[in-house]
């Protein structure tokens, strides 16, 4: 299951199938859409965890093995998994993935489609695809060159190499090394203003320079920023 509670703002979606190391089975893709639509209309930001001492092992090696066969589930297998990445890759708000323990083959996609990657010390990252003779979604494959570059994308697919946490940083596939699960940057996004996240996460998407220049301005005339100038005045009329 997928389960959503909330508290101070955060939006928290744990992946529950330890048994299964958290595999995303195609119902489970559908259910984690669902959820994080959900969790965008209660919060500020979303904290994407796995239970049990794993991220997530993936899609679900015990469906992968009936597609060899069953061509209707293949595209079903496919939808769903789309249907689940997109859902946090377009979220109305950031998403934090908080990554302990294995995150393997879809699982990779799926954190890379999040705003900030927070690994533990013991996480591990693999894309074996290349090993049971299978491709890779080409909407997953493109988001891991933007960020690793062609090079090191090539190492993870081709080679499928299984890399640490500490070698994930340095190539950049994750930003943060930490053993909170990705709890504190969430706190921090939580605490400032929605409209300004907002704002500075469609520049950060690549706003257009004229949009975005608009948008600067604009933002001086919010009232978050009027509360925060008349702090500012009193403060100077008061020294």
């Amino acid at each position: 299951m997928i389960e959503l509670t909330h508290e101070s703002g955060i939006a928290r979606v744990t992946i529950r199938r330890p048994a299964a190391r958290n595999a995303l089975s195609i119902a489970l893709w559908g259910e984690l859409a669902e959820r994080i639509g959900e969790a965008a209309s209660i919060a500020r930001v979303i904290l994407l965890r796995g239970e049990g001492g794993s991220f997530s092992a993936g899609a679900d090696l015990g469906e992968l093995a009936g597609l060899a066969t069953d061509r209707a589930a293949r595209t079903a297998l496919r939808l769903a998994m789309r249907a689940g990445i997109e859902a946090v890759a377009a979220s109305p708000i950031p998403v934090v993935a908080g990554i302990e323990g294995g995150c393997f083959g879809a699982a990779v996609g799926l954190a890379v489609a999040c705003d900030i990657r927070v690994a533990g010390p013991h996480a591990t990252f693999g894309v074996p695809p290349a090993r049971f003779g299978i491709s890779y979604p080409p909407q997953d494959v493109a988001r891991i060159v933007a960020r690793i570059g062609a090079g090191q994308a090539s190492r993870l697919l081709l080679g499928a190499e299984t890399i640490d946490a500490g070698e994930a940083v340095r190539i950049g596939l994750v930003d943060l090394l930490a053993e909170d699960g990705g709890e504190a940057i969430a706190r921090a996004i939580a605490a400032n203003v929605p409209e300004s996240v907002g704002l500075l996460r469609r520049k950060i998407a690549g706003m257009e320079t004229a949009e975005a220049e608009a948008a600067f301005e604009a933002s001086f005339g919010s009232d978050a920023f009027a509360a925060v100038a008349a702090g500012i005045r009193a403060k100077r009329a008061q020294a």
